[in-house]
């Protein structure tokens, strides 16, 4: 019984480490090839498949498929993009078909896979720049995080009920408590 139980507790433990979802998946033993390395190598890697993320900075629709510009950032372990104040660049990812910018609109979070195609030049604003490109065969938008803060009232449970509460002001901390994330400009 009990190497029955210990052999279910490791397979959901393996299970539980591939934690990148399936539309990024590559083949096991596949090298990915970071962002900084095809920054610098662009010709060397040409052709080799790459997970890259970042946030979404221009999306434009033609008939031969979607351009995509992205601010490159690192990826955690689960392929999700670590925002920062600092960037490596960016890059460009092509993709097939129509891909609605209202979706994927400025600002969101995304990972692709794919193979990497030639470097393009081109500009942002006045300022000339070399982007590193990627075909795209998997793409995954992440979901916007709604962070919240909680607070401990850690006052006796007598007095977080007003009736039960004296009738002069104690000044206990707050009863637990979320509050929404401060607004966002865009």
């Amino acid at each position: 019984m009990m190497k029955y139980w210990l052999t279910t507790i490791v397979a959901l433990t393996l299970s539980a480490c591939s934690a990148v979802p399936d539309e990024l998946a590559v083949a096991e033993n596949t090298p990915l090839v970071k962002y900084s390395t095809a920054l610098q190598n662009a010709d060397q890697v040409e052709g080799q498949t790459a997970r890259w993320g970042g946030v979404i900075a221009e999306v434009r629709n033609s008939e031969q498929g979607t351009l995509i510009e992205v601010v490159n950032y690192d990826l955690n372990s689960y392929g999700r993009p670590v925002l920062s104040d600092t960037s490596d660049g960016r890059f460009r990812a092509y993709l097939d078909g129509f891909i609605d910018p209202m979706v994927y609109k400025k600002g969101r979070s995304v990972t692709f896979t794919g193979i990497i195609g030639a470097p393009v030049e081109d500009k942002i604003d006045e300022y000339t720049y070399l982007f590193p490109t990627l075909n795209v065969t998997g793409k995954y938008l992440w979901k916007e995080i709604d962070e919240r803060r909680a607070e401990v009232d850690y006052s006796s449970l007598w007095y977080r009920h007003y009736w039960y509460s004296p009738g002069y002001r104690v000044y206990y901390p707050v009863p637990v408590q979320t509050k929404p994330a401060p607004a966002k400009d865009n």
